[in-house]
Formats: C-alpha cells, sequence, structure tokens
C-alpha cells in the first residue's frame, strides 16, 4: 500500500557494489520471454521502485525486445550493434553501437534489435523502473554458486 508522497509501494535503501566476479556463479538461461535467447545475470536488487539487473549477452547472440517501461542502461564490457524503433508508429529508428561506458536509455514502448559483436561477452547494468520483477536469480544466489 502506498505510504505518504510515494506512489506506489515504498523501497528500502539498498546498495550493491558491483564485482565482475559475481557472474562466475551464474548459469546460462534463456532469456524472459524470448526463449532460445541464452544470456547470463542477476538481479542486483529489486525494490518496488526499481529492480537492477547485471546481465551478459554472449558473442554472436542477436535477439529483438519490446520496453514494456524505461529503462537505463549502463555497459561495462563487450560490444552491441543496435537498432531502437520508437513507438507509436515504429517508423523512426536509431542504429549505434554500444561499448563499455555507454550509458542509454530505452523509453517505455521501444523496441529494439541487437546484435552482440566481438569475441567476449556483453555486459551491462540495467535500470527498470518501477520493477518489473523480472525473474533473474539474486546476487545472493549467484555467490553462493561460485563456491
Amino acid at each position: 500500500m502506498p505510504i505518504g508522497l510515494a506512489p506506489n509501494d515504498r523501497s528500502k535503501f539498498q546498495v550493491y557494489q558491483y564485482d565482475a566476479s559475481d557472474m562466475s556463479g551464474a548459469d546460462l538461461f534463456d532469456l524472459p520471454f524470448n526463449p532460445g535467447t541464452q544470456i547470463r545475470g542477476y538481479t542486483a536488487f529489486d525494490e518496488p521502485a526499481c529492480q537492477v539487473i547485471i546481465e551478459d549477452f554472449m558473442p554472436g547472440t542477436e535477439f529483438q525486445w519490446t520496453f514494456t517501461h524505461d529503462e537505463y542502461q549502463y555497459a561495462i564490457s563487450g560490444e552491441i550493434e543496435i537498432e531502437v524503433f520508437e513507438p507509436p508508429l515504429y517508423a523512426e529508428s536509431t542504429k549505434t553501437t554500444f561499448k563499455a561506458g555507454s550509458v542509454y536509455l530505452f523509453p517505455v514502448g521501444s523496441r529494439m534489435h541487437v546484435k552482440v559483436i566481438g569475441d567476449e561477452p556483453y555486459r551491462h547494468i540495467c535500470f527498470c523502473p518501477p520493477s518489473p520483477g523480472y525473474p533473474f536469480p539474486s546476487v545472493e544466489d549467484v555467490r553462493k554458486g561460485s563456491k
């Protein structure tokens, strides 16, 4: 139940210190809602206001996705070619390449086509407000798996 000025359930203060070794405990699995596209990843934290996910897309992977929420992303390593189609008619598109250090926003309703280029996984951090509750393992679970 919303409290005070919050438009939805209140989130709690969260901190996640990125550690590249956390991914070593993550298993490959199908990208939710995109069967056959193998990724690995985990949820750094999931609060009502935002789910933060770290993902690896494997070399050579190609897929399409439509965003049901605004999503901000920060590229950590690797490289992707991407084309984004903007609503409402999807007639406007932007084609670009993202690599480490890129920060970008996918507006709600936008569609993208992604192709991972190069020989290493493409790793990024996703900030998904409000939390869509994507079914990723928690960072605690992947840390247990790496030991």
